[in-house]
């Protein structure tokens, strides 16, 4: 057989091989939140010929490390693994994912500050962690507090103080962040004081406990500032029984744009909810499509955030109606994020307006 028809079959097979990628899914399999995530990268996966694998560790940081040591040691190891760290477990996964030459990026900046600085940034100290895909969470947490305030303002213009309750995840760095971007956001504002930030878990059950316990610690509440959508619908879900009427005598926002959640501000029984970070899977897809073609991944050593988060509101309910139920999210076409094919652009374009504009298409 002819050499260069030999060499031409085996560059169109290699060419067209599929990218393998393991994403571990830090929850679990049907949570609101994290479906959302792993449905987008299924969707982004197959627009760049990425062939994925999705487990999940459940919210368990060693079942994560368990994981990881097992891609590491497998015989046919993935091409790249994505993955949210931990405190007190990603200094050492980090060492062994570079140890193996397996590349990797990573989700959010969970970490707290001592530690991220010590990791440092992509393409530094660990050559294989060759991106992390984030969002700035004290922006992101005071964005939401302030649409509070101002829908407070309104509604409760006659109080000289409000009363906030924050309800926080857990003890992390990006939980912290968050919270942070409250108590700014409350510091540069009068007329409200904040009682207490209580972390829930992320349970929808257990937040509710806690703003009972908070409505008998203190005289009375009126906003409600949550880190998750799941945790403020624990608050919806027993506000009735506790004597508040939703958007007249209590404002409850969060995060995440979970679909019941977004229903709720179109029924007028919440107030606001920030998200858009269900697309950073898809995100880190895109930035390993490039790397793979040979277009090196960016790499951030300004500690700019890779995307930042919107707010849905009343005001702007109707525009994001796709997102109630199931969005179709292969009407979008992923591959036109990847830099590959803007050789015009030098910074990634991850702007979820665009995202919305096909979505309803």
């Amino acid at each position: 057989m002819n050499r260069v028809f030999v060499g031409l079959i085996f560059f169109l097979t290699f060419s067209t091989q599929a990218i393998e990628v393991t994403f571990i899914n830090p929850s679990y399999e049907g949570s609101p939140f994290w479906q959302q995530v792993s449905d987008v990268a299924n969707a982004a996966a197959s627009d760049l010929n990425i062939s994925l694998k999705i487990i999940y560790s459940g919210g368990h940081r060693l079942l994560q490390k368990e994981q990881i040591d097992k891609l590491i040691t497998q015989k046919n190891k993935p091409d790249y693994v994505i993955f949210l760290p931990y405190d007190g477990t990603a200094l050492e996964t980090f060492n062994k994912l570079e140890q193996a030459k397996l590349p990797f990026v990573t989700l959010e900046r969970s970490l707290f500050p001592a530690l991220q600085v010590k990791l440092g940034t992509p393409g530094k100290t660990f050559k294989y962690w060759l991106a992390e895909i984030y969002h700035d969470n004290k922006k992101a947490g005071a964005l939401l507090a302030k649409a509070l305030i101002k829908a407070s303002n309104r509604t409760f213009s006659n109080e000289d103080s409000i009363n906030v309750a924050g309800i926080s995840g857990d003890i992390s760095g990006h939980s912290n962040e968050r919270n942070a971007g409250l108590i700014s956001a409350l510091a540069q504002s009068t007329g409200f004081s904040l009682t207490q930030i209580v972390n829930a878990r992320w349970e929808r059950e257990q937040a509710g406990q806690v703003f009972i316990g908070l409505l008998r610690r203190y005289r009375d509440i009126q906003l409600v500032w949550s880190a998750s959508d799941t945790m403020a619908l624990g608050v919806v879900d027993i506000a009735a029984a506790q004597g508040k009427t939703l958007n007249h005598d209590l404002l409850v926002g969060g995060f995440d744009w979970t679909p019941q959640a977004l229903q709720a501000i179109k029924n007028n029984r919440y107030t606001a909810s920030v998200g858009g970070h269900f697309m950073q899977t898809a995100w880190a897809l895109v930035k390993i499509y490039d790397h793979h073609q040979g277009k090196l991944v960016d790499t951030n050593t300004t500690g700019e955030a890779t995307y930042q988060l919107n707010l849905i509101d009343r005001n702007n309910i109707d525009d994001y109606q796709v997102l109630f139920n199931n969005p179709n999210w292969h009407k979008v076409n992923f591959r036109k994020f990847a830099l590959i094919h803007q050789p015009q652009r030098a910074q990634y374009q991850f702007d979820f307006s665009i995202i919305l504009t096909e979505l309803n298409r």
